[in-house]
């Protein structure tokens, strides 16, 4: 991958990108490959060819997309704390969950790292010390 272009942090991110440019082209925007404030991995048509992929795989379904359409449009996840948004959070995690995953391979969202970074080394001399 090139050092200019910018991978997503998170599903989240790249859904509410997705919604954003979705809603712009709605309202009569063009929408040019690269001419926003960060190179981006994809276009807008990658990210629905996706969910539409993990739809058609039953991955995702309708209660997934209605919670994704209505957060994503609002830009914020549904709150678990909040009784009314409980359900939707769960659907909402979920879907994050599953197109993550997607997206990570396709390398339109940065791969987490593990949050402990082994040093054998200290490890082996630390085991040697026992």
């Amino acid at each position: 991958m090139h050092d200019d272009i910018t991978p997503f942090y998170s599903a989240e991110e790249a859904w509410f990108w997705f919604i954003q440019a979705n809603t712009a082209r709605q309202t009569g925007a063009r929408i040019v490959a690269n001419a926003g404030v960060y190179r981006r991995p994809c276009e807008p048509s990658d990210i629905l060819k996706i969910i539409e992929r993990l739809r058609r795989h039953r991955r995702l379904d309708m209660h997934h997309f209605r919670v994704m359409k209505h957060y994503g449009e609002r830009m914020m996840a549904p709150e678990p704390s909040r009784a009314r948004e409980h359900i939707a959070s769960n659907l909402w995690c979920e879907a994050m969950e599953i197109l993550e995953e997607v997206l990570i391979r396709k390398g339109i969202v940065k791969q987490k790292l593990s949050a402990e970074i082994i040093n054998f080394k200290e490890r082996q001399e630390a085991m040697q010390t026992w």
